[in-house]
């Protein structure tokens, strides 16, 4: 009972990313004018990416970096051998991007990772969440999403990790 692990999800997540049509990282795309407000209103340059699929949206067609106005943020995510490089403890970024990742994440680990976002900022946190079930599933008949929760408790678990931190945080709700 303690639920599925980090690292056997990973590996479930790598055989899709194999695949090529999972994973792209296009999510993002429906917040570009919000993160682009965010991004202009606090004056960040260097951005993080946590969970970025494919890294997609940074490519062409549509680089929304560039409408952003900053250079192509450092992207993360273990189930891309181009990507699944953390950077090093205590490298900080303006501000840290977590689009439709953290549902995706055991809740037994949801915290840790919330924390791992704080600590790559110096500036803000932006996340989106899908708060129910998605269209696919793993081979194996589990949903994708493993923590589904209202967005409420999301709101409740990221106030309780920014705990005195400075940093300005937002959580939206993936439409």
């Amino acid at each position: 009972g303690a639920g599925p692990r980090v690292s056997d999800l990973i590996a479930l997540y790598r055989e899709m990313a194999e695949g090529g049509a999972n994973l792209l990282g296009l999510s993002i795309l429906q917040h570009r004018v919000e993160i682009g407000a965010l991004i202009s209103r606090t004056g960040a340059r260097r951005l993080l990416d946590y969970g970025s699929g494919r890294g997609d949206a940074y490519a062409p067609p549509h680089e929304i970096h560039n409408e952003w106005g900053v250079a192509r943020p450092t992207l993360y995510d273990p189930a891309f051998a181009e990507h699944d490089v953390l950077p090093p403890e205590g490298v900080t970024f303006d501000g840290v991007i977590c689009s439709d990742v953290l549902e995706h994440v055991p809740i037994a680990q949801v915290e840790a990772l919330i924390n791992e976002l704080f600590e790559f900022s110096s500036g803000f946190v932006w996340a989106s969440v899908c708060c129910r079930p998605a269209k696919k599933s793993f081979a194996d008949g589990r949903n994708l999403h493993v923590t589904v929760k209202p967005l409420e408790w999301w709101r409740r678990v990221f106030a309780r990790c920014a705990g005195g931190r400075r940093n300005d945080w937002h959580l939206v709700e993936t439409p």
